[in-house]
């Protein structure tokens, strides 16, 4: 353990006093950014960039898949479902492993299966042991992404957290993005094996996370294991430079009132009367995104090689340029999420990207140049929405239902 480790958790162990559940959310809510906030963002990242490697690895490496394995186009349909069919069940299970043991444990178990299951595919002898595969790595696919969108709002106050947490969900289209880089220069060269070694490393994430990240402090006092959640945001708190405002008996009294307001719910509750409408828009606003960020990503090299007859490495990077689109629209979101509202934002990237890929369907016959600027350029739009519902989703949830509704969305 380092010399830093040994100060925090000497200073963290000093703070484990029984405490309420509102004063953990004030001390939480005057917490400037500190080290171990800086930490959490670029492990958690670490996974959640993996997360975006290996779900589009497919991408990059699915027009090999189909000469190698001689796959018609229902075949094809198949294997592009087997993931998200995983990802589906995902989505359910590591939530619900999230309320019950830990939003850090759920993110490390869920890495694992990425990892095991992604090294496993480039082992794969037949298309039907490829789509069982892909099926089990769906579901840490699925698992990881609500559940690390969590454990990041719940560790960051109200304050400036659009911002903070949309800069550490861009780590996900960056995995996108890489992806699809490297697959355009080592699936050429290498073949398609090498990619599904790439994406195995979470299995190192896996085996050193909960070891090095603190748990959701929130979520601790939700389960009423104070004394712990108090020890959780010491580590934060003794990682701060310099001294620490003092959270205000008030703000932690009105925070009380507003946990007694708000009691402790159950997965059912997402569809009751107080949250059902809220449960309806954001499974909505989820498949819209997932339909077209993961269709188009998905499909669009293999729709430049075999409809447009271009080349497989121009076909890759053209879909290269959809990725770094992605990119820049999610940097975009993030810094004027704050200041425009989540609901704009997203209402408006999605005006936009219909407007594009109408516009991409108007001019079909052209070029598959002019078609990929389209795509590319409803992708980038696609993917401001789409990482703004990082934000707005946990934010529509009290803490022991905010995994579970993160995953349903």
């Amino acid at each position: 353990m380092s010399t830093f480790d040994n100060v925090v958790a000497g200073r963290a162990a000093m703070d484990t006093a029984a405490t309420t559940p509102g004063a953990i959310i004030a001390r939480l809510e005057r917490l400037p950014a500190n080290a171990m906030q800086i930490r959490a963002r670029v492990l958690i990242g670490a996974a959640t960039f993996f997360d975006g490697f290996d779900v589009i690895t497919i991408a990059a490496t699915l027009p090999l898949l189909i000469h190698k394995w001689g796959l018609s186009p229902n075949q094809v349909g198949l294997l592009i479902a087997s993931g998200a069919i995983g990802q589906l069940i995902g989505a359910f299970l590591f939530p619900a492993l999230a309320e019950k043991h830990g939003r850090v444990k759920a993110i490390a178990w869920s890495s694992a299966v990425i990892g095991v299951t992604s090294i496993a595919c480039g082992f794969a002898p037949t298309f039907e042991v490829f789509v069982l595969l892909r099926i089990l790595q769906g579901l840490g696919l699925g698992g990881e992404l609500p559940v690390a969108a969590t454990y990041i709002n719940e560790i960051t106050r109200a304050h400036g957290r659009g911002r903070f947490v949309l800069l550490y969900e861009i780590v996900f289209p960056i995995g996108l993005l890489v992806s699809m880089a490297l697959g355009a220069w080592l699936v050429p060269r290498f073949g398609w094996e090498i990619m599904y070694f790439v994406g195995g490393m979470p299995l190192a994430l896996a085996l050193v996370l909960t070891r090095l990240v603190p748990e959701s402090p929130r979520w601790l006092a939700s389960r009423g294991r104070l004394p712990e959640a108090g020890q959780a945001l010491g580590v934060f708190e003794a990682s701060v430079k310099g001294p620490l405002p003092p959270a205000p008996v008030t703000q932690a009294a009105a925070f009380d009132e507003m946990v007694r307001q708000h009691p402790k719910r159950r997965m059912s509750d997402l569809f009751s009367a107080a949250y059902r409408k809220r449960t309806l828009a954001v499974a909505t606003l989820w498949a819209t995104c997932g339909f077209i960020q993961y269709g188009l990503s998905t499909w669009l090299p293999t729709i430049y090689k075999n409809f447009y007859h271009a080349p497989l490495q121009l076909a890759l990077n053209l879909a290269v340029i959809g990725s770094v689109m992605g990119v820049l629209g999610s940097l975009a979101s993030a810094l004027l999420v704050d200041r425009l509202g989540r609901k704009p934002v997203i209402v408006w990237s999605f005006v936009l990207c219909a407007l594009s890929l109408a516009l991409a369907g108007v001019y079909h016959a052209a070029s598959v140049y002019v078609v990929a600027t389209f795509c590319s350029l409803s992708l980038g739009l696609m993917a401001s929405g789409f990482i703004t519902a990082y934000v707005y989703t946990p934010e529509q949830y009290p803490t022991s239902i905010r995994a579970s509704g993160c995953g349903l969305g």
